[in-house]
Parts: structure tokens; C-alpha cells; sequence
């Protein structure tokens, strides 16, 4: 079994990479918005539904933190 430290890294790493693809989507989702390639509706359209996917791996994010925080506070 790994210690606590290295429990940390793996999910530091996880927690990086899973608020990397949600803070991407909402980026795409706000280009979207503004440039608005597909006309107005259709981009924003699909931009709502970028939006919303995005919080998905952003409510991922927040878990994984909540539960590195009560790891680290655990200890030892």
C-alpha cells in the first residue's frame, strides 16, 4: 500500500488533468459565443450545450480536490 504522499500526487495529477478538459470546454464554449462561426443561434446553441457538458469534469475536479484536502488533513 502507498503512503499518503504518493495517494497525493496520483490524485494531483488526475485532479489537474480533469480541470484542464473542463476549463477547456467552457474556453470552447465562450469562443463559440463570440465568433460565432455557425450563424448566431447554432453557435450558441452548441456553446450551451459545451457549457453544460463542461461541468461535468469540473464537478469531478472539485471531489477529487475535496478529497485530497481530507487526506492531507488526515495525515500519516
Amino acid at each position: 500500500m502507498g503512503t499518503v504522499n504518493e495517494e497525493l500526487e496520483v490524485m494531483k495529477r488526475a485532479y489537474r488533468r480533469v480541470l484542464m478538459v473542463g476549463l477547456g470546454l467552457l474556453l470552447v464554449a465562450f469562443a463559440l459565443m463570440l465568433v460565432k462561426p455557425f450563424g448566431r443561434q447554432g453557435s450558441l446553441v452548441l456553446a450551451i450545450v459545451i457549457f453544460v457538458v463542461a461541468f461535468i469534469p469540473l464537478e469531478f475536479a472539485r471531489r477529487i480536490a475535496r478529497r485530497m484536502a481530507m487526506l492531507a488533513l488526515r495525515g500519516e
